[in-house]
C-alpha cells in the first residue's frame, strides 16, 4: 500500500497542537494508534508532541496489550524514536506479554527491534521461544521480515531457523519480490544453506524476477554468490532483467552485482558493457569497499576499460586513506592483474599501506607481494616489512 504523504501545513501543526493537549486523556490504544497514524502518514513530530507522547506512553505502557506494544515499537522505528526510557519500559512489558503476541505482532516487534538496533538477550530469548510455536501462522511478509531482522541483529537460533525454513518452503510462492530478496539475503548473511529451500527459492524467483527492483536484484545475486549457488536459468534471467534496470542501481548495488558475477564466474558481455557505462557516471559516489570490490571484480572477469580505469584511479586516490587492509590489498592486486600502472596511485597506495601494515593478514600479504612484483613497485621501507 502506498504511504500517505501529508505536508507540514499550518493545519497539520494545529491538529498536532490539539492532540498534544489531549494526550494525557488517551487510553493505551489511542496513544499507540496516534503514533501509528503519524508514522504511516510520515508526519514529522514536533518536540512538544513527542515529549508529551513519551511521557504519557511510558506511564501507561503496563496497560498496553500485545497489539499496542507491537504497533508502538514499529511506529517508533519508522519515526526514528530512540528514547531509552520508552525502550526499557517497552522491553519489560513485551517480555511479560510475549505469549499473547500474534504472528504479525511478533514479526513487527522483531523487525522494529532490528531497525532500532535494540540488543536485549532476554527479549530475544522470549521472542524466539514464542515465535517457534507460532511460525506456521506467519504469512510471507512476516516470515521474510523475521528472518531479515534476525540476520540484521546477528541472532542465530538453530531451532527457529530449522522451523523457519520448513514453513517458508511451503509458502514461498506467496512471497513477493522484496520478501524473496530479503529472505535469501538473510540466509546468506547468517551463513545458512538449506538445499531444499534454495531449490524452491530459485524456482519461484525465476518466475518473479521482473518484479525485482534494483536493490532486490543486487541483493539476490550477492546472496547467491555468497552462498556459492549457481543456477543457470536464474542467472540468465537475472542478467536479462538487470541490464534493463541498471540505471536504477545505486553505487553499492552496482559494486555488489559485479562482485557477485565475478565470484560466480559469470561473464555476460552485454551486462558488463552496460555496467561500465553506468559505473563511470557514479564512481564518485562509490565508498572505499565499493571501489575495491569493483576493480577486483573487473580484474577477476578480465574486464579492461581504459576510461573506467582512469576514472577509478582518479576517484580512488582521493579515498585511499579510508580503505581497510583487505580493500588495499584487493585494489593493488586488481591493478596489477589489469596491468594498470599509475605512479601517483602507487605512491598514494604505499603511503596509506605503510600506516596499516599490522592490519594485513597472510592472504593480503600474498596479494601485495605478487602485485608489487608485477607492477615493479620498489619501496625500501615497505619491502623491509
Amino acid at each position: 500500500m502506498a504511504m500517505l504523504h501529508v505536508p507540514a501545513t499550518e493545519l497539520v501543526q494545529e491538529v498536532m497542537g490539539a492532540a498534544t493537549r489531549r494526550l494525557p486523556q488517551f487510553e493505551p490504544q489511542g496513544l499507540s494508534n496516534t503514533l501509528w497514524a503519524l508514522a504511516t502518514m510520515e508526519i514529522p513530530l514536533d518536540d512538544a508532541f513527542l515529549k508529551e507522547w513519551l511521557s504519557c506512553a511510558v506511564k501507561k505502557l503496563p496497560e498496553f496489550n500485545a497489539e499496542d506494544l507491537s504497533s508502538t515499537l514499529l511506529s517508533a522505528s519508522k519515526l526514528g524514536i530512540e528514547d531509552e526510557a520508552l525502550i526499557a519500559k517497552w522491553l519489560s512489558q513485551a517480555k511479560r506479554k510475549m505469549p499473547g503476541f500474534t504472528s504479525q505482532n511478533l514479526s513487527n516487534a522483531l523487525y522494529a527491534a532490528a531497525k532500532l538496533r535494540i540488543d536485549d538477550d532476554a527479549f530475544n530469548a522470549a521472542w524466539f521461544s514464542v515465535a517457534k510455536q507460532k511460525l506456521f501462522d506467519f504469512n510471507a511478509q512476516e516470515l521474510s521480515n523475521s528472518l531479515w531482522a534476525a540476520a540484521t541483529m546477528g541472532i542465530k537460533d538453530e531451532a527457529f531457523n530449522a522451523a523457519w525454513f520448513s514453513v517458508a518452503k511451503q509458502k514461498l510462492f506467496d512471497f513477493n519480490a522484496q520478501e524473496l530478496s530479503n529472505s535469501l539475503w538473510a540466509a546468506a548473511t547468517m551463513g545458512i544453506k538449506d538445499e531444499a529451500f534454495n531449490a524452491a527459492w530459485f524456482s519461484v524467483a525465476k518466475q518473479k524476477l521482473f518484479d525485482f527492483n534494483a536493490q532486490e536484484l543486487s541483493n539476490s545475486l550477492w546472496a547467491a554468490a555468497t552462498m556459492g549457488i549457481k543456477d543457470e536459468a536464474f542467472d540468465a534471467a537475472w542478467f536479462s532483467v538487470a541490464k534493463q534496470k541498471l540505471p536504477e542501481f545505486t553505487d553499492q548495488g552496482l559494486s555488489m552485482s559485479l562482485w557477485a558475477a565475478a565470484t560466480l564466474g559469470i561473464k555476460d558481455k552485454a551486462f558488463n558493457a552496460a555496467w561500465l557505462s553506468m559505473a563511470k557516471q557514479k564512481l564518485l559516489d562509490f565508498n572505499p569497499q565499493s571501489l575495491s570490490n569493483s576493480l577486483w571484480a573487473a580484474a577477476t572477469l578480465g574486464i579492461k576499460d581504459d576510461a573506467f580505469n582512469a576514472t577509478w584511479l582518479s576517484v580512488t586516490k582521493q579515498k585511499l586513506s579510508d580503505f581497510n587492509a583487505q580493500a588495499l590489498s584487493d585494489s593493488l592486486w586488481a591493478a596489477a592483474k589489469l596491468d594498470i600502472k599509475d605512479d601517483a596511485f602507487n605512491a598514494a597506495w604505499l603511503s596509506v599501506a605503510k600506516l596499516k601494515l599490522r592490519d594485513f593478514n597472510v592472504l593480503d600479504w600474498s596479494k601485495i607481494r605478487w602485485a608489487t612484483a608485477k607492477l615493479g613497485i620498489v619501496d625500501k621501507a615497505f619491502s623491509a616489512t
